[in-house]
This record gives structure tokens, sequence and C-alpha cells, in this order.
């Protein structure tokens, strides 16, 4: 049995249900209900444009503000609702199209408004008194046929719209499944070679990939940064416990030991993988929460053993990537790397998989862990 083409399907709904709405609503309703969806679409259009310019010209001003704020921030424990400000204004500094994106979304609705009652603004009229009266029979039929037609009219202009969405983010994104799911629909891809691609495929081709690689560059620095915000200020308990454990010794002594603690100390909490997995609902922690709790997954065990590592003054990061899943397959995985100084070289660890082995500076560390970025 062939597969359904929602995407097909979706449009001629659109068009049928736009024709049926015209037929009832009458040739004069419905070319004044088109006059006002053509309205719409350029109020928001100069909404759009006016929020993007608003938000260029003010995201120096955010940038310097951010500063500011970042440099007169307490030193100390904070808040964890204080620490995420503070690491949301760390991203308002460092990435402009974050900054830009966010100061669009806070300028639009009020250009919107704004164009909203300036269209609204005229000089008073005195209107014509209307004419009461039931429509003639004799052009009732006229006038469905006409409200049909404008429909029609409508819901293509409709159906266009929905087209040309599909389009930008199949051209933006073009591995999502979203847009590998558009490609099989023969309207989708009649549309898309006939209109769009002739109409804008100079733009599209050039300037999107431009644009995917500058979001996705932003996107990466800011998963790069977003740990160390959050974490930059260790618990008073947590540090003194970190230097309880690590005791004195060599840098590698001091790591090993912090190592060997987490590994022990925190259990892998499978609750928090099934009900991402299952239900699609991640639980976010911070290493305050993993330490009071004693629970957590990869990032969770490397976010605390960083946070403690740190305490005692050691250089450590945190790395993220594939672990092997013991099937001959591959997972995400999070684990750490420690500066060791006397050798001068990054030495890696994973304390999630410390119950089950020594995985500090093994020698096959590589065979099972593949590494794609530092945090």
């Amino acid at each position: 049995m062939p597969s359904v083409d929602v995407i097909t399907l979706v449009l001629l709904a659109v068009l049928l249900l736009s024709v049926l709405r015209g037929a009832f609503l009458g040739t004069r309703r419905t070319a004044a209900g088109l006059g006002s969806m053509f309205s719409r679409l350029l109020l928001r259009v100069l909404g759009i444009l006016a929020a993007l310019l608003l938000a260029g010209w003010l995201s120096p001003y955010a940038r310097d503000w951010a500063d500011r704020t970042l440099l007169a921030m307490p030193s100390g424990e904070l808040p964890q609702w204080k620490s995420a400000g503070y690491a949301l204004l760390g991203f308002i500094t460092d990435f402009a199209l974050l900054r830009i994106a966010l100061l669009f979304l806070l300028i639009y609705p009020i250009c919107l408004l704004a164009l909203s009652l300036l269209g609204r603004w005229r000089i008073p009229t005195k209107a014509a008194p209307k004419k009461k009266g039931k429509r003639r029979k004799s052009g009732a039929f006229a006038d469905r046929l006409g409200g049909a037609g404008l429909g029609l009219i409508a819901g293509a202009w409709r159906s266009l719209l929905l087209l040309a969405l599909l389009f930008t983010v199949s051209s933006v994104w073009p591995g999502s499944p979203l847009s590998r799911y558009a490609e099989t629909s023969p309207a989708y891809r009649y549309t898309a070679q006939k209109v769009f691609q002739p109409a804008a495929g100079e733009w599209i081709t050039q300037k999107l990939p431009v644009l995917t690689a500058s979001a996705t560059a932003e996107l990466d620095g800011i998963l790069r940064q977003k740990y160390d915000a959050i974490d930059r200020n260790i618990p008073a308990d947590i540090a003194q416990t970190a230097v309880k454990v690590a005791g004195s010794g060599s840098d590698m002594d001091q790591a090993k030991k912090l190592y060997d603690w987490v590994g022990s100390r925190i259990q892998y909490d499978y609750d928090k993988v099934d009900n991402y997995e299952n239900k699609g609902i991640w639980k976010e922690q911070t290493p305050r929460d993993t330490y009071d709790t004693g629970l957590g997954v990869c990032i969770d065990y490397a976010r605390l053993y960083a946070v403690m590592a740190r305490s005692v003054g050691l250089q450590v990061r945190v790395v993220t990537g594939l672990g092997a899943d013991g099937q001959g397959g591959y997972g995400p995985h999070a684990w750490n790397e420690v500066y060791n100084a006397g050798e001068d070289r990054w030495i890696e660890l994973d304390p999630t998989w410390a119950s089950g082995g020594d995985w500090f500076d093994r020698e096959d560390f590589a065979d099972t862990h593949i590494k794609q970025s530092v945090l």
C-alpha cells in the first residue's frame, strides 16, 4: 500500500476549506477578508524588517551593558537562578547571533503593535448609511460563486505560504526529519523546483549555507561555554570536600583520588535516562544537585568532577562525544581530561565508568571513546 502524502492532503484541505468559506461568506465579504489577509502579511513583513534593523542597531549597546553587569558580578556562591542569569549575560556578550535573536524577540512585538496602531490611524469620515435588506435570490448564486472563486485564490495563497515555509526550513536544515519528509511529496518537489528555486535559488544556495554555518558556529560556542559559565561559582562545601578527598601529593595523585571518589559516590540515574528516551523529558541539573542527590548521568559526573578538580587547582575540562555501548555501537557520552604538567599532556578519565573498571589514563581509552568537543 503506497504511503500517504500528508503534505498534499493538507494543501488540498486548505484549498477546499477556503473555497467553502468563500462560498458561505459571498463575494463582498470574501474580497474584504482577502484584502485583510494581504494587509496582515504586509504588516508582519514590515514588523520583521523594522525589528531586525533595530536589533542590529541595539546589539553593541546590549553587549556593553552585559559586560558592565558581568564585571560587577558578586563573588562567592550564588543562587542557581542568579548563576543562570549571569551565564545568559555571558552568552549575550560573546555571541552576536544569539544577542540579535534575543533583541529581535523583544522588539518585534513592539514594532508590530506600533505599525498596527499607525495603520488604524486615519482621518475619520462619515460612514455612509448601510442599506438593509436581503440579497435577491437571483443574485445569490452568483454571489456565492464569486465568493468561492475568491476563496480559491485565498486558499492558493495560504498553500503557497505553507510550501514557502517548508522550502525555507529545508534550505536551512536540509538534514532535518521535516526536510526529508517534504522531499517525498510530489506537490512540494514540483513547487520548489518550478517556483521557489528559480526565484530565490541563487540567494538560497549562496546565502543560507553561510547563515547555517554561522548559526552552527554560534551554537557550538554556546555549548562549549555553557557549563563553564554556570559552574563558575563553586559551592563552599563541595570545595571543602574536594580538598579533603584530594589531600596532598602530586597533581595526578589528587586527580586520581577525586576520580575514585566521584566514581564511587555517584550512582547512575537510569530513571533520568528513561524519562529522556521514552518521554522526551530532560532533567537539567547542576553539580550541586549531583553532589546532594548522589545521582546523575555522564555529563553530571563530568561536571561534578570538573568542579571538584578546579577546587584544588587542577586544570580540567569536560569532553563530550561518543562512548562504546558494549554492543558494537556508540552513544552520546561525556568524560574529563586533566592536565599533567610533569608530562605536558592531557590525560583522559571517565568517572561514569569507574564502577566497572579503572578508566583513569588507560592506554586503550581511545578505543571506546570518540572525542567530538571540549567544553
